[in-house]
C-alpha cells in the first residue's frame, strides 16, 4: 500500500461543524475529516468532467472515490510534526503527589504506568486527568497541540426584508466558532499505487477550494497541495512489556461499529491475520455518533455508532509476541 499526503492551508475563517452544538453556538471540529477530503476532490472531478448529479454513473468517479482509496483525516501540522488525536490512555498531571516522583506537566500512558511503576498510587495515576484534543510525538514524549479558534457573532436574517435591512427584526443572533486562518493541516490518501497514480493525474498539484459551513459566503477558503506517492512506513513499535504478551492499537480516525461490540470488530479483523490466540485484553475507548451529508443529493446519511479517534486497544497473546507476528 502507498499513500499521498494532502496539505491544506486555511486561508479564511473555516467552520467544520460539530454534530453536537449548543443552541446559539455552532462549534467547530479541530480537524478536517476524510469525508471532507474526499468531497474536495470529488467536487473538482465532477466539475471538470461535467458530471452534474449523474457522477455515480461514471465508472472512473466510482473507482477513485468509492473504490480502494481511503481518505484519512487531516490534523494540524506543527514544527515537531503532524499532530493526531490524543490516545485515550494518556493521563496528564493535575494534583498528584509530587513526593512519589510526579512533576508538573507530566503526561504518562496509563498502560505504561501499570507495567513500569511499582507504587500503587503511581500505577493508578492518582491526581491525573485524561488528555483531550491533539498531541504530537517527538522522540518518546507527547506534547499537546492547540488548535487556534475564535468566535464570531452573526445576526439571523432569514427573510428577504431582513436581508435588505441588514439586521434582524426579532433580534435573533447566533455564533460561529471557526478555525483561524494560516493553520496547516495534513491528511493522507491511502491505496494501491496504480490507483493513486490515476488519482494524482486527475488534479493540479495545488488548487483552491471552499469547505465547511457557510463556504459560499465568508468562510472556508483553503489551498490544497497534493504530495508525492510514497510507501507507508509499516514499522511496528512493540510495548516493552516484561513478559512480552501485550501490544497496542491506536485509532487514528473514528471506527464505525454499528450494532457490534468494539471487541468483536477488532478480533474479527486481527485474528485472520495474527491468529486465533490474539485477543482484546482491555481498552481505553470513547464513542460517538457519525453522520454524513451529501451535498449533491441534499440528504443526510443515517446516524451510526463509532469508536472515537484516540481509542487504544490492548491486545494480548498468551504465548508472547514475535518480531515476525506483524510485518
Amino acid at each position: 500500500m502507498e499513500q499521498v499526503k494532502i496539505t491544506i492551508k486555511i486561508q479564511s475563517p473555516t467552520l467544520i461543524a460539530n454534530t453536537s452544538t449548543a443552541g446559539v453556538l455552532t462549534s467547530t471540529r479541530g480537524s478536517i475529516d476524510g469525508r471532507i477530503l474526499r468531497g474536495i476532490f470529488a467536487s473538482h472531478f465532477i466539475k471538470s468532467h461535467n458530471l452534474g448529479k449523474e457522477a455515480h454513473k461514471n465508472q472512473s468517479f466510482m473507482d477513485l472515490f468509492y473504490g480502494s482509496l481511503r481518505f484519512v483525516s487531516a490534523y494540524k501540522d506543527t514544527v515537531k510534526g503532524t499532530s493526531f488525536p490524543a490516545p485515550l490512555s494518556l493521563q496528564k498531571f493535575k494534583n498528584a503527589d509530587k513526593q512519589i516522583g510526579f512533576r508538573d506537566g507530566d503526561i504518562i500512558d496509563s498502560y505504561y504506568a501499570k507495567e513500569e511503576f511499582e507504587h500503587e498510587a503511581k500505577q493508578n495515576l492518582l491526581g491525573f486527568k485524561g488528555v483531550k484534543g491533539f498531541v504530537v510525538l517527538e522522540a518518546d514524549k507527547c506534547y499537546p497541540v492547540s488548535i487556534e479558534t475564535a468566535i464570531k457573532l452573526h445576526m439571523s436574517r432569514s427573510s428577504d426584508d431582513e436581508r435588505k435591512m441588514g439586521r434582524s427584526k426579532d433580534g435573533n443572533i447566533f455564533n460561529y466558532e471557526y478555525l483561524e486562518p494560516n493553520q496547516v493541516f495534513v491528511g493522507t490518501i491511502v491505496g494501491p499505487k496504480t490507483v493513486l497514480e490515476s488519482f494524482v493525474r486527475e488534479f493540479p498539484k495545488v488548487m483552491e477550494c471552499y469547505i465547511g459551513r457557510s463556504r459560499y459566503t465568508e468562510y472556508g477558503r483553503c489551498s490544497v497541495e497534493i504530495g508525492d506517492i510514497e510507501t507507508i512506513n509499516s514499522n511496528i513499535i512493540f510495548n516493552n512489556s516484561k513478559d512480552n504478551k501485550y501490544t497496542y492499537i491506536r485509532f487514528h480516525t473514528p471506527v464505525i461499529i454499528g450494532n457490534q461490540s468494539l471487541k468483536e470488530i477488532v478480533e474479527s479483523t486481527i485474528q485472520p491475520i495474527l491468529g486465533p490466540d490474539v485477543y482484546v485484553y482491555s481498552m481505553c475507548a470513547a464513542y460517538q455518533e457519525e453522520q454524513n451529508f451529501n451535498s449533491i443529493w441534499g440528504i443526510r446519511s443515517p446516524s451510526e455508532s463509532a469508536a472515537s479517534a484516540g481509542t487504544v486497544i490492548q491486545l494480548k497473546k498468551d504465548t508472547g509476541w514475535l518480531n515476525t507476528d506483524i510485518k
